[in-house]
């Protein structure tokens, strides 16, 4: 009978000595892990254990491979907007930002709410229209005329000067949302959730959207594209000319402020707490900003030079850098050392990436700051209006009306207009806060006085605009 040799083989690695050998096994060290057996079975076992090993090296290069790509991709369409794009716009159409005109919610696709033409006393009232339901939307104006949506479906364009009808389209639904004038086209939501392109000089319908779910924002038209949000969660990108869409970005949470655009970027802020910075042309996103449980966001975007501005609910004003980049892996890292710090493991909170200042104030601020005269002007819910320096985000001045505010400030000229719950628009001096004037409505004012040339132009849910002048 023939002799089976016996051989010392390692269970872990594979490794083969004599039968004499001593000690750990020289391979990987294990101790434990050693065995003696025929050589034809260690031999056996030795070859298993290299398959293994090739299979375990595969599974880790097709990981770090996918890694790899997946990363690549991203920063790809991250910072070069390649990949798959979606259409492009057909024209390059903008909402007029001319001297004179505010044709667009806010004025500027930056969400200034500024224009130069100063607010005049309201002296007199020049012309007024009525409607059967109360306005809730600013009207645009551009000359000749003034476009204002009402809240009895239908949307209108007005003389300048005398308020006569020069047109009027049957919408079908009511509106809570300014106009945009761009391309000769005016531009409009309706509740039911449909986007209608009329065009500004007859008043013919050019084209028709249905986004399929209610839209109380305004829209804005730059670079020959309308950005508008919707309660499906969504901020929508369509083609100013056809209507088409382009792209749509989950914002996780109802859009009903309007969007700012700046510099190939658009900034969008939902219900939510989050803040989105997207890709203009593409809709990918760029940077996240958390305001933290609690702290939603009431209110639309304001943008100056590389900062963008807004406000929270529980009082706080934030700046920030709206240029930075998320990374991967970022959030979860503040995530953690958030956790940290309130576990005492910190010795202080992490700042969040791409904050500037944050300002707190007592109250609620639920809509857009106005930016003018290098200050940020916010309001809040119970009658705060304060002036914040746009660099340091310190307080310039205060003041307190003594009654709710129910529409975002705008700024003509040196004057703040503010409008509110009772009906009264007042008038503050832009460098103190000094009160300059007051004007009364029966109605609330639900949506932003704004100035254009030498008249006033206001809103109020008696279902009147109101053309408001100085004395002549």
């Amino acid at each position: 009978m023939a002799t089976v040799e016996e051989v010392r083989i390692c269970r872990s690695c594979g490794h083969i000595d004599p039968v004499d050998s001593r000690g750990r096994c020289p391979v990987c060290g294990v101790f434990f892990e050693l065995a003696i057996m025929p050589r034809a079975e260690a031999e056996r076992l030795a070859r298993q254990r290299r398959r293994h090993k090739v299979r375990r090296r595969g599974v880790y290069l097709f990981l770090a491979t996918a890694v790899i790509v997946g990363v690549t991709v991203w920063a790809v369409r991250v910072f070069f907007d390649l990949g798959v794009d979606p259409p492009k716009a057909t024209t390059s159409i903008s909402a007029d930002i001319a001297p004179h005109t505010w044709a667009q919610i806010r004025r500027t696709p930056d969400n200034s709410g500024f224009i130069t033409d100063p607010a005049p006393y309201p002296h007199r009232i020049r012309w007024t229209y009525h409607t059967t339901k109360p306005l809730l939307a600013s009207p645009a104006v551009v000359e000749p005329y003034v476009y204002l949506t009402t809240g009895d479906g239908r949307t209108l364009a007005l003389d300048r000067h005398t308020g006569q009808a020069v047109w009027e389209y049957q919408s079908g639904g009511p509106s809570s949302s300014t106009p945009a004038v761009a391309g000769g086209m005016v531009i409009f939501a309706i509740r039911p959730g449909r986007v209608i392109a009329l065009d500004r000089l007859t008043g013919e319908r050019r084209w028709e959207t249905d986004l399929k779910h209610p839209v109380l924002a305004s829209p804005i038209v730059v670079q020959g594209t309308v950005y508008i949000g919707a309660a499906d969660k969504n901020l929508y990108a369509l083609d100013a000319a056809t209507g088409r869409q382009r792209w749509a970005f989950a914002a996780k949470d109802w859009v009903v402020a309007p969007v700012a655009y700046a510099e190939g970027r658009v900034i969008v802020a939902s219900r939510h707490s989050r803040m989105h910075v997207v890709g203009a042309e593409t809709g990918t996103e760029r940077l996240i900003y958390e305001t933290g449980l609690g702290r939603h966001l009431g209110s639309g975007v304001a943008i100056q030079g590389n900062r963008a501005y807004f406000g929270s609910v529980r009082g706080r004003v934030w700046a920030i850098d709206w240029q930075a980049t998320t990374y991967p892996l970022e959030r979860a890292i503040l995530f953690w050392k958030s956790n940290l710090f309130l576990w005492g493991v910190l010795s202080a909170p992490p700042v969040q990436k791409a904050t500037v200042w944050i300002t707190s104030i007592r109250g609620d601020v639920v809509h857009t700051p106005a930016i003018a005269h290098n200050m940020v002007y916010v309001t809040t819910t119970r009658g705060k209006v304060e002036a914040l320096d746009s660099a340091a985000g310190t307080r310039r001045w205060s003041a307190d009306l003594g009654v709710d505010i129910t529409a975002a400030p705008t700024v003509a000229g040196a004057t703040v207009l503010i409008g509110t719950k009772d009906g009264v628009v007042f008038g503050l001096e832009a460098y103190t806060g000094e009160l300059l004037w007051e004007f009364k409505t029966p109605g609330t004012i639900g949506a932003s006085p704004i100035a254009v040339g030498d008249t006033m132009y206001v809103v109020s849910s008696d279902g009147t605009l109101y053309a408001i002048t100085g004395a002549e």
